[in-house]
């Protein structure tokens, strides 16, 4: 089965590609066609964590994910250290000026001093510039500690393409809506700034 998810907005590529899989039968090969970095990003993560092989090929600005559908075998998750919440970011401050930056990245590093870590970090609106500053910035600093501790930053996809900082990632990966709702459902709790 073939699909074009060219010109797609997020998270459409997602749902189209997990509509295909689940009219597949096992064994059966999708092809998807993307040409945005999100969707492919998203599509990938999303076939991957489904259990699906995949393989790539790209041609021009076009991404074509070929995706195996198969038994999906997942290993247990190793809770020692970890609660099963979710930080969802809306902002890159909170408050006002370079106040509420400050509080900011005081918040996000005294989250590395608990003796449980969130699951996740979702970044979403404003808050996905703070995964895309500069190299050495406090931000993307202390985002890379967390991510290193275990924790998994995801940046929303269509927030980067709005903002124009789809290439400059630093920290983390892209989200997606789809896979936003998803962790936020299965959180036992969320921490919303």
């Amino acid at each position: 089965m073939q699909i074009d998810c060219c010109n797609l907005q997020c998270p459409q590529p997602v749902l189209e590609t997990k509509k295909a899989l689940e009219s597949l039968p096992e064994n059966g090969i999708l092809s998807v066609s993307l040409n945005s970095i999100a969707s492919y990003e998203n599509v990938l993560r999303f076939a991957k964590s489904s259990g699906c092989e995949v393989r790539e090929e790209k041609n021009g600005d076009i991404t074509k994910i070929t995706i195996i559908k198969g038994c999906e075998c997942k290993i247990a998750e190793e809770k020692t250290g970890f609660s099963s919440k979710t930080i969802f970011l809306k902002e890159e401050k909170i408050g006002e000026g370079e106040l509420g930056h400050m509080l900011m990245i005081g918040f996000l590093k005294n989250v590395l001093e608990q003796k449980e870590l969130p699951k996740q970090v979702i970044c979403v609106n404003k808050a996905v510039l703070l995964a895309t500053s500069e190299e050495k910035s406090p931000s993307v600093e202390v985002l890379q500690s967390l991510v290193e501790r275990g924790v998994k930053v995801y940046s929303c996809g269509i927030c980067l393409e709005f903002y124009g900082v789809e290439n400059d990632l630093k920290v983390g990966e892209i989200g997606n809506a789809y896979s936003a709702v998803e962790m936020l459902l299965e959180s036992e709790g969320v921490i919303s700034l």
